[in-house]
């Protein structure tokens, strides 16, 4: 035992066989589509008026949610790609105010050809980065 084995090995403790929980086990709600299916189905059979009544309203309520779900799917999806071009838009007109930042510091005595007028243009740039909401549809 040049690397003391014995002691450091781990000993298994076997588990009982019935160890499953007592607790509910969690069901996913069932989904919309599956839901809008299903009123539709129930509608093709000859119902009652009233439960006919429930039943096309009931249907009404879960195609407006579904509509909901996937514009909101479309806006989120638009959003996540509209981050990335604010991110690198931002970055290069941040890059560009930086330049032309140090340019007139270095160059403070000399003649410069970056006037505070490119400088404020740039920050406007800025601003309008910042703020603009890019939709492209």
């Amino acid at each position: 035992m040049a690397h003391g084995g014995l002691n450091k090995r781990r000993v298994r403790v076997n588990n009982p066989p019935n160890r499953r929980s007592t607790t509910k086990k969690f069901k996913p709600p069932v989904s919309l589509k599956n839901q809008i299916r299903s009123a539709e189905r129930m509608l093709r059979k000859n119902l009652p008026s009233e439960v006919r009544e429930a039943q096309e309203q009931k249907l009404a309520a879960l195609k407006k949610q579904q509509e909901i779900h996937t514009r909101l799917a479309v806006e989120r999806k638009i959003f996540l790609r509209d981050r990335k071009i604010k991110f690198f838009e931002r970055r290069k007109v941040e890059r560009r105010i930086r330049r032309l930042e140090k340019l007139q510091r270095s160059s403070s005595s000399q003649d410069t050809s970056a006037s505070p007028d490119q400088l404020a243009s740039l920050k406007q740039d800025l601003q309008y980065v910042m703020v603009y909401i890019f939709y492209c549809f």
